[in-house]
């Protein structure tokens, strides 16, 4: 098998080993392999022949791969690698060791080491929320530079405050009696660490985290506080490694800040979490074994080298295992490729559609009577948004210049206008992505023009995007669960599965957009036209009352446009919900809208119904410059037949 057949195979072929491996077959033998394996380590400290030292081996094992795992859930789950992870367990060791080291104490009387392992725990999740709440704003490199550099001074810190710390010289602990219960207890926790991170996984709070690792933009709109639940975990990780790093000092029974703070530990943590499978549950664990036990030979057989063969080790990973070895069961594993865009969203192309026949591209739009779908009579409608003297600029360009805008209850409104003329932005302002420079918006009766885009969704504003928007490698059914009201989910529905409630709407909404027989399918395996109508269905889970749709019908398949449009009039009539749409299909937009609002270069040009707005000598001229006035009615008609006039 050459290589590049072998990475294939790895890397997702689908032969039929693979998919017996990614199967029911696959998922039981990982079952009893991993039952074997606890079996085996509860019975192996009462075997004859097991010395203290295999027991001391085996802890620092156990520590190993609780480290990864908790790296695991900020950079795998959330996609926010972390150079410096080390640095809480560092601080967990150190404040354990201040506490119970006899030097520290003027009586010579040390804390116990229960309470002291614990407050170091605390410490070290208290300074890891503090610094999270400062840094997991920034993105790709920045934040794990920033991370580093959080170690490294760390570090130095307690390099140089010798009157705590013990400087260089490092402090000493007293020895442990037990090395039996010892092993017990950290078996235990780790254990408990897995059944943890695999129950929180299958949260909406994991599904939240997984949410922000493809698109934490999306997110955000659909109501997600982002900030907070990267804290929160961010959190709970440090607090977690650095109960492992308090338990390691009390094993140890000395630390000094070149043991405590070392590189190395984190380095092990993101090849353990790669070799085994980055975002899955049990990859940290297989992985960090496996290089655990990998460095032992490495040391004994290459002395000063092995750091020579780690890294190639690390290159082989990413070459022919980019999903790691729990990747080769679990099918939707993340790879390092995919996990490190270094804050840029994954560009999804526009222009993949389904396959395209001729009768397809000569299919004519079925003209639909600009409102025959409405709900209340004009006069009954209340305002479900208004915004007044919108400006944005970027640097010297105003891409919107005092543009007024609302849209009615029951209303369908559309925004068109030539590139550039600042729709996008528009919809940027009026759901909170950018700030204003100017103007205020009200979503009903509430001012939301300082507010944050997950606050504004969760007061009823749901949004789709230019570029397609779904969290690929979660399944169709796991996209509409996860894009909810928020609002509505309080703190013990964070932490539990979809009600049934929420996913017989799912699957409601799904049957609707026609999507049920794709429900257990990854989303990034659908074509363009089927994501976009999720990317639909996801913004109407949330019961919005205003849906702003961004190019609804761009690279899409005419079939398709159709049942966009036919699902929009459904989806108005019935439920009442009002749509703001930027539109380059004009007539798309003439079907379905009574009101059409046209900007050009950042201004309002126009405002009435599309056939007066396509009338207009000014939007004419826009559109096609000063020759196109010579005859309105044939421009204008043409310009409803492509896609960007």
């Amino acid at each position: 098998m050459t290589p590049l057949r072998l990475r294939q195979w790895l890397g997702g072929a689908t032969t039929p080993l693979r998919q017996w491996l990614g199967g029911a077959g696959g998922r039981l033998v990982v079952r009893i392999a991993g039952a074997a394996a606890l079996a085996w380590l509860i019975v192996l400290p009462l075997a004859d022949g097991t010395s203290d030292s295999t027991l001391f081996t085996f802890t620092l094992m156990f520590t190993s791969v609780a480290v990864a795992v908790n790296w695991n859930l900020t950079g795998g789950f959330t996609g926010y690698v972390d150079f410096g992870h080390a640095v809480w367990f560092g601080i967990g060791a150190y404040v354990t060791a201040i506490l119970m080291s006899l030097q520290s104490n003027g009586l010579g009387i040390g804390w116990p080491p229960i309470p002291a392992i614990l407050l170091g725990m605390v410490a070290s999740g208290a300074l890891a929320g503090l610094i999270g709440r400062f840094t997991m704003h920034l993105k790709g490199p920045y934040f794990s530079i920033s991370m580093l550099g959080t170690f490294v001074a760390m570090r130095e810190i307690t390099r140089t405050w010798g009157g705590l710390t013990g400087g260089g010289v490092g402090l000493t602990l007293p020895p442990y009696l037990n090395r039996q219960l010892f092993y017990y207890l950290e078996l235990a926790l780790v254990v408990g660490l897995i059944g943890l991170t695999w129950w929180l996984r299958r949260t909406r709070f994991g599904a939240a985290l997984v949410a922000i690792r493809e698109d934490e933009l999306g997110a955000q709109m659909r109501g997600i506080a982002t900030t907070r639940l990267k804290v929160a975990v961010f959190s709970f990780a440090g607090a977690s490694t650095g109960l492992f790093g308090g338990l390691w000092a009390y094993q140890n029974t000395f630390v000094d800040p070149d043991i405590a703070f070392v590189e190395t530990r984190t380095i092990d943590a993101i090849m353990g979490t790669l070799l085994g499978g980055l975002g899955t549950v049990l990859g940290p664990v297989v992985g960090s074994v496996g290089l655990y036990w990998l460095r032992e030979v490495l040391w004994t057989n290459l002395l000063d080298y092995h750091l020579v063969a780690q890294g190639v080790l690390l290159i082989l990973i990413v070459l022919f295992l980019p999903k790691g070895i729990v990747g080769i069961f679990y099918a939707r594993a993340m790879s390092l490729r995919k996990l490190w865009r270094w804050g840029a969203s994954e560009s999804v192309s526009q222009a993949e559609s389904e396959p395209r026949s001729e009768g397809d591209s000569a299919r004519q739009s079925r003209p639909v009577e600009p409102g025959q779908h409405r709900v209340a009579p004009f006069e009954e409608r209340t305002r479900i948004v208004e915004a007044n003297s919108i400006v944005k600029r970027f640097g010297g360009l105003t891409a919107v210049d005092g543009v007024d805008i609302e849209v009615f209850s029951g209303e369908m409104v559309g925004l068109i206008g030539p590139n550039g003329s600042g729709k996008t932005t528009l919809f940027d302002c009026l759901s909170r992505v950018h700030g204003l420079d100017n103007g205020s918006i009200r979503l009903g009766a509430t001012d939301i023009t300082r507010l944050s885009p997950y606050q504004v969704a969760r007061l009823g504003m749901a949004r789709t995007f230019q570029v397609i928007r779904v969290y690929r490698d979660l399944t169709v059914r796991e996209n509409m669960e996860l894009s909810v009201q928020w609002g509505e989910i309080g703190v013990r529905g964070l932490f539990q599965r979809a009600d049934p409630a929420t996913r017989a709407r799912a699957e409601q909404l799904m049957e609707f957009l026609m999507l049920a027989p794709m429900a257990d399918e990854p989303a990034g395996t659908l074509s363009g036209g089927q994501r976009r109508l999720l990317e639909i269905g996801m913004a109407l889970m949330s019961n919005p009352s205003l849906v702003l749709l961004d190019e609804a019908t761009s690279g899409i398949n005419p079939t398709l446009v159709e049942n966009i449009k036919d699902r929009l009039v459904s989806i108005n009539a019935e439920q009442g919900v009002s749509f703001l749409m930027v539109e380059h299909n004009v007539q798309f937009v003439a079907d379905l809208c009574e009101r059409v609002v046209v900007l050009d270069s950042g201004r309002k040009l126009a405002e009435g119904s599309p056939r007066e707005v396509m009338e207009e000598p000014a939007v004419i001229e826009a559109y096609f410059g000063a020759a196109g006035r010579q005859s309105p009615s044939e421009d204008g008609a043409g310009a409803g037949e492509g896609e960007n006039p």
